[in-house]
Formats: structure tokens, C-alpha cells, sequence
């Protein structure tokens, strides 16, 4: 494992669960990122930035790449709070880790998005990313409870998904995901700070966004 180029995920953020833009009412299938969560943002930062890195070639196709869409968009749809997770850059980041830290997942994401698209087509006679919410929605509780016909890790392939969907949203925009800061802004996270003072610790409210990476201006918000 190439710990070096795979992203932090070990900080935590303040508690905004009172405060108007929360991540409850993203929730789908009672799997959702509370605001609470201490699992997909950086440790440490330097200033704002603003490109991703630059990443390698991507490695899903075209059509895999539209089925991934559809589903990290009903783990986290757009409403009113911001947009929906392939707005926010998840697909970039989903590619990005199979190209680079992820890369013996490749062939598990591949087969697994075409096995949904498989079931898509045998239940509603069309892929995936053409069907109605609710449509998609009952595939995808039946691939989370893993009794989705004809795919047999099933829930395997939810699971990862649903985390890697989470990584997108949430890890610092150096990672092609977290496009503008939608992620963080979401949750409340202001950005990753060297330092913090006791009126930041305060818990009940929001800190002003600073919208900053860990990793230098030239590689932030896209």
C-alpha cells in the first residue's frame, strides 16, 4: 500500500447538527456521514489552492463511469444544502484512487457497476442511470442487503462504493473530489487549519468557511 499518495482521513469536525445545513437530510438507505463524523477530512494545512493534482488517466469508461454517477448521486442527491456527489468531483476521485491507491479494487468496482447495471436491466428493461429515483433506490437497498438477483457480493460492492462515494465527498480537494469545497461547506468543516483557538473549539455554531488544503494553493478547490 502507497500510504504516501493514498488521502488523510482521520480529522474531526465541529458538531452543526443544530444548525440549519446539516448532513441528515442527505442520508439514504440509514448509511449516511453524520456531521459528527471524524473519518474523510485532512489533518493539517498550509493555504487555499486551486487545482486538484494533476491524475492519471481514468480508469473506468465511459459507460461504468455514468452508472457510478447515478449511484454516489443517490447516496448524496442535491437539494437545497448544495449539489450531488458527481457534481462534487466524486467520479475524479473515484477514478483517481483506483488509478493510484486503490488499484487492485478495479476489477471489484468494474464488475459490480456492471452487475447493477445488469440487474437495472433485467427488472426495468434499462441501465442503471436511466431509471427513476425510487427505481434505483430499490436496487440499491436490495445490492445493500445483498439480495440483489444475480450479483453475489452484492453487498460488497454497495459497501465500498457507498465509502469511496463518502471519500469524495469529504477528503481534501487535492484528490479531485470535494469540487469547491461542497463537501466541507455541507458539514461544516471550515477547511484544514494549522492551528485552532478556544473560540473555534466552541461547539453549537459553525466557523466562517476558510476554504483551505492541505496541501498548498497551487492544488485546492475546482
Amino acid at each position: 500500500m502507497n500510504y504516501k499518495n493514498k488521502p488523510a482521513l482521520d480529522a474531526g469536525v465541529s458538531d452543526t447538527t443544530n444548525t440549519p445545513t446539516t448532513i441528515s437530510r442527505r442520508s439514504l438507505l440509514q448509511t449516511g456521514i453524520s456531521a459528527g463524523s471524524a473519518s474523510l477530512l485532512p489533518l493539517i494545512a498550509t493555504s487555499s489552492c486551486s487545482l486538484p493534482a494533476p491524475g492519471p488517466p481514468a480508469v473506468l469508461d465511459t459507460g461504468i463511469a455514468v452508472t457510478l454517477a447515478a449511484f454516489s448521486n443517490r447516496v448524496v442527491p442535491a437539494d437545497a444544502n448544495g449539489p450531488a456527489a458527481a457534481d462534487c468531483g466524486v467520479v475524479a476521485y473515484i477514478n483517481r484512487s483506483l488509478a493510484e491507491w486503490n488499484q487492485a479494487e478495479v476489477a471489484l468496482v468494474t464488475a459490480g457497476l456492471q452487475s447493477l447495471d445488469a440487474a437495472a436491466s433485467s427488472r426495468f428493461n434499462q441501465g442503471f442511470a436511466q431509471l427513476t429515483e425510487s427505481q434505483q433506490d430499490e436496487l440499491m437497498l436490495a445490492m445493500e442487503a445483498g439480495t440483489l438477483e444475480n450479483f453475489a457480493n452484492a453487498q460488497q460492492v454497495f459497501n465500498r462504493l457507498h465509502r469511496l462515494t463518502l471519500e469524495g465527498m469529504f477528503s481534501d480537494p487535492y484528490y479531485g473530489g470535494n469540487a469547491n469545497y461542497a463537501g466541507w461547506d455541507l458539514i461544516g468543516y471550515p477547511g484544514a487549519v494549522l492551528g485552532s483557538t478556544a473560540e473555534m473549539q466552541q461547539m453549537g455554531g459553525r466557523l466562517p468557511a476558510l476554504h483551505t488544503s492541505a496541501y498548498g494553493e497551487e492544488h485546492d478547490g475546482h
